[in-house]
């Protein structure tokens, strides 16, 4: 009775966390009801099945689409870069000995724990004075050397087995040699996982787009479903299950290794 106890608390758990997702799915499929005044009734389910929300958003506002590509873009981009700095930087935390190790390390938790809306205005600054606001490299270069990939990959190398490191060490005195083919070899599933941790993360943003663009054909998908501005109801409903769904494909790819990175993390 324990068991079935906490497993039905835990099923219904999920399911609250679900529903705003079901029911975003179910309305963006639904009819719009409009009372005698002219007002939109908002149900917990939909009055009727169509796809006019999906039609308007693909093809009326097809500049949609743009925006759409420019978060792959972004959170590709942005993911990859950062990837290739984390890895290096991790390593040298992890195994490299120098003087202010471990207070830089300290540093970098802390920068990782402000919140998004402290680092915004010292960036905003920077990009101003290198003249890259209202460009693509104004959405990218400050994200590249965020501190999350870095932190989550040098916990992982420090819970490694160091007499690879040791014995690869007799053969060359190589850094590059040895991180390429000692170090990134065992951290597959750890990259996978921060893979998607930061694509996800950036496949979201708002803010950055709001502050660091103004053209309207550089901002991001979720920039234009936040504000909404010229969609209705129904459109902006599409286009958020239309942003839901490289998320959900990603995660169906790499759930396995995401588990797996999860559980190997000395967090």
């Amino acid at each position: 009775m324990k068991k079935v106890l906490v497993k039905s608390i835990l099923v219904l758990c999920a399911l609250l966390f679900l529903l705003p997702i079901l029911l975003t799915v179910l309305h963006s499929f639904g009819v719009q009801s409009v009372d005698a005044e002219g007002l939109r009734l908002t149900g917990l389910l939909p009055s009727g099945f169509s796809l006019i929300g999906y039609y308007d958003l693909l093809i009326e506002h097809f500049y949609v689409l743009r925006n759409f590509w420019n978060s792959v873009f972004y959170a590709g981009s942005i993911t990859c870069l950062n990837i290739v700095v984390s890895v290096p930087a991790a390593y040298a935390f992890s195994q490299a000995r120098f003087k202010g190790k471990e207070l830089l390390f300290f540093f970098y938790i802390m920068l990782m724990m402000m919140p998004l809306q402290v680092t915004l205005l010292p960036n905003y600054i920077g990009l101003r004075n290198m003249k890259l606001l209202d460009t693509p490299f104004a959405i990218v270069l400050p994200s590249v050397f965020a501190p999350f990939s870095v932190f989550l990959l040098t916990q992982y190398m420090k819970g490694m087995e160091q007499s690879y490191v040791e014995a690869a060490l007799l053969e060359t005195k190589s850094v590059f040699r040895i991180m390429l083919q000692m170090i990134v070899p065992q951290l597959r599933t750890c990259i996978l996982a921060v893979f998607v941790f930061v694509f996800a993360e950036y496949w979201n943003m708002v803010e950055q787009a709001d502050i660091y663009l103004k053209r309207e054909t550089l901002k991001p998908l979720s920039g234009l479903l936040a504000v909404g501005e010229g969609l209705t109801t129904s459109e902006v409903l599409a286009g958020s299950v239309i942003f839901m769904i490289p998320i959900v494909i990603l995660y169906l790819y790499f759930h396995d290794s995401l588990e797996v990175g999860l559980e190997s993390m000395k967090l």
